[in-house]
């Protein structure tokens, strides 16, 4: 009985094993996910404030001239803080591409190098 027992953990603890690429991959894209949806949460919040001032701005000033100054300001505002949030998903892309690869080179090259070294070993 205590051959069995000790077959069921080692073949429970290599399914773990197995699994942890899985995991870590979820996790990864979980975490990502999460990044993403929360940067263009941001963007489209950023874009919904720029019209509605836009809209806004009619009713508010009376002078044509002070208009078109606001109009000009506020889309200036709004191109900066657009190249701020480009910047901001380039480098989100930068981490993103770094994890990713580096889950890519732990978790599926190196035990790939691995089993090959394993299998030529066993084949000579």
């Amino acid at each position: 009985m205590t051959k069995f027992a000790e077959n069921i953990e080692k073949i429970t603890e290599l399914h773990k094993q197995s699994l942890e690429p899985v995991r870590n991959f979820t996790e990864f894209a979980v975490d990502a996910f999460e990044k993403i949806a929360r940067k263009n949460y941001a963007f489209y919040g950023d874009i919904l404030e720029f019209y509605v001032a836009q809209a806004k701005f009619p009713v508010d000033v009376a002078e044509p001239k002070e208009l078109f100054e606001r109009q000009v300001a506020s889309t200036r505002e709004f191109a900066e803080l657009m190249t701020d949030r480009v910047n901001e998903y380039v480098e989100l892309g930068k981490v993103l591409n770094e994890t990713s690869t580096s889950l890519f080179e732990k978790d599926v090259v190196e035990p790939a190098k691995k089993a090959a070294k394993a299998a030529t070993q066993k084949a000579a």
